[in-house]
């Protein structure tokens, strides 16, 4: 119990890690993850025994081993090369303390409304922020949460929508149906303030979980679908300046005709060093050295590919893709969400460099959880259609007439 209290809370401050941030020691989402690294592994030694990892998990441990492997031809510095493989390392046992506290549908259940509970803070922060007229530091006119740059919250507060859709069907009470549903208000205003035209291209996909699951979901949940899309319709029109729906216009301009706010060429800096080394890449951290600037790499799909090559990037594309199988044994319900939030989440991370960000691993784990306590023929999964749309009528027995 305790340590499902510590990745609980760890979870909870996943969404909101980089407001609060102490000198010396990291996030507190770090401190957090290594107490419940601590309580798990005491847990499962008091208990004796570990729970069994699935292909996933053994998948994920080979593409860590090649990033260690990739150590010994790597071109950055050695402490920034450590440094990556240390963060990596401790996500991978995050990702395993995740697992060993999801093994019932419940488990798993508190831990998405921890990660929407989180995201509440940071949208909180950001519409305090907007209404108090504290401008982002990273561009006139963007808002976000105090210590975020705008495109990673943007796409941290549209990986909650699908999760909050989920509690929101299965949450047991009214109040915690309705703060579910409250959430796609609060985040969607939140995400518009970002001005991120990446976070709105992954808040379209996890809001496609609403029209997609609404056969699922009996006559009153529609009527309150609709009554979230009215009320967070009616906040953006109210709330979000001028701006951010002028910038958030070109999007399409900028995917068919623009330059993705200059990330066509650093991609195409990107792409030009892979020739020199395909397979085994430049090793952890090689980006900057690889490319010779200082620029991000804004896809965590072409970072793999620079840093740990082909063969990196085949193992990573291979994690996706057992997921994605996993997800499609599910229920109709739970696998139309499932794969709703596997989708935003390879969309948010096609402009971000991710590849390193407990984020993407955390909603990786979530959805390896997902696949398996609600999986077909376990004793605790639930049913397919728990709500349908239309009750059944009990047929009407017809009196039985004898011959005489």
């Amino acid at each position: 119990m305790v340590a499902h209290i510590f990745a609980w809370l760890f979870v909870f401050a996943v969404p909101w890690q980089d407001m609060l941030v102490f000198p010396g020691l990291g996030t507190l989402s770090r401190l957090l993850g290594m107490a419940a690294i601590g309580a798990m592994a005491l847990h499962v030694l008091m208990r004796g025994k570990v729970r069994a990892l699935l292909g996933f998990h053994w998948l994920l441990f080979g593409y860590l081993c090649w990033v260690v492997l990739s150590t010994f031809w790597g071109v950055a510095a050695q402490q920034t090369v450590w440094t990556s493989v240390k963060t990596l390392l401790q996500i991978f046992v995050m990702m395993w303390v995740i697992w060993e506290a999801t093994p019932t549908p419940a488990r798993l259940t508190s831990l998405l409304q921890a990660y929407v509970l989180g995201a509440y803070v940071a949208a909180g922060s950001t519409i305090f922020n907007y209404a108090t007229g504290a401008v982002s530091t990273h561009a006139y006119g963007r808002y976000a949460a105090s210590g975020f740059d705008p495109n990673d919250l943007g796409s941290l507060l549209a990986l909650a929508l699908p999760m909050a859709w989920y509690l929101a069907a299965r949450a047991p009470s009214g109040f915690q149906r309705w703060l579910n549903r409250a959430y796609f208000v609060a985040g969607t205003l939140a995400i518009l303030l970002t001005a991120s035209r990446g976070a709105l291209l992954a808040t379209i996909v996890a809001l496609f979980v609403v029209p997609w699951t609404l056969t699922q979901l009996r006559g009153g949940v529609r009527v309150a679908a609709l009554v979230i899309v009215l009320g967070a319709g009616a906040a953006a029109v109210r709330f979000v300046p001028e701006f951010a729906f002028k910038r958030l216009s070109t999007t399409r301009s900028e995917i068919t005709q623009g330059t993705l706010n200059h990330r066509l060429q650093i991609w195409s800096k990107g792409i030009q060093t892979v020739p020199a080394r395909p397979l085994q890449g430049y090793g952890p951290a090689g980006w900057y050295p690889a490319i010779g600037l200082d620029q991000a790499p804004h896809n965590t799909y072409l970072t793999i590919l620079v840093e740990e090559g082909l063969i990196g990037l085949l193992l990573y594309l291979t994690i996706l893709t057992l997921v994605w199988a996993r997800l499609l044994r599910l229920h109709t319900f739970e696998r139309r969400v499932g794969l709703t939030m596997l989708a935003t989440l390879a969309v948010a991370m096609t402009p971000l460099g991710w590849a390193g960000h407990k984020a993407s691993w955390l909603v990786l784990a979530l959805l390896a959880g997902l696949s398996d306590v609600l999986a077909p023929g376990r004793p605790s999964a639930v049913p397919s259609r728990p709500m349908p749309a239309v009750p059944r009528e009990r047929a009407r027995r017809v009196p039985r007439v004898t011959a005489k």
